[in-house]
């Protein structure tokens, strides 16, 4: 391959990579704006996102965390910005193929968190999704997966974790006219 093809092909690239995110740009805004129509309220503004400067694979955003609550749900009685219900989170992946995963954070309560997630707290979500030697995996019907933590002590370094239900679809058959239905309508099911 000579240099003008390599040239052409690494814009090319970092092309479809910029297009890329502004589609996921203008899907979490669809999001947003949606979620409160079917009863949500956003955690933070922000997503949640892991970045790293020492790590090449970090200079990238492959995974999008973007966190919700109930709206009708009682707020803390500590003030700590959040509601005592679980946490929901829509999960735009590229890590393979295109996906978002749909979840659910169940824990006791949230009244001993000090404050609503960081974006830098991408981890905090993540890692129990994913994590299976810190967590067991049960499928449950209709591809509906539960996540448990195998021990207190992983239960306490995610907040006191009971459990995540999650759900995956393919990222692509997401439009603005089906949010409600495959996204939210989902999230209530969990």
């Amino acid at each position: 391959m000579n240099s003008v093809s390599i040239r052409e092909n690494i814009k090319n690239a970092f092309e479809v990579v910029r297009k890329t995110y502004e589609s996921v740009d203008k899907l979490l805004a669809e999001l947003d704006r949606q979620s409160v129509e079917c009863g949500f309220v956003p955690v933070i503004p922000q997503f949640l996102r892991q970045k790293s400067d020492r790590e090449y694979q970090g200079w990238f955003i492959q995974s999008f965390i973007k966190l919700y609550q109930r709206d009708s749900a009682p707020p803390c009685q500590s003030g700590n910005g959040l509601k005592n219900d679980p946490i929901y989170a829509v999960e735009i992946s590229f890590k393979e193929e295109p996906r978002m995963t749909l979840c659910k954070y169940v824990y006791s309560t949230l009244e001993h968190w000090d404050k609503p997630p960081s974006v830098s707290e991408h981890w905090f979500f993540y890692w129990p999704l994913y994590d299976g030697n810190n967590f067991t995996n049960h499928e449950s019907e209709n591809g509906v997966f539960k996540r448990v933590p195998n021990d207190e002590k992983n239960s306490e370094k995610y907040g006191k974790i009971q459990e995540v239900i999650s759900k995956k679809i393919d990222l692509l058959s997401i439009t603005s006219t089906n949010i409600k239905d495959r996204v939210f309508d989902e999230l209530h099911r969990l």
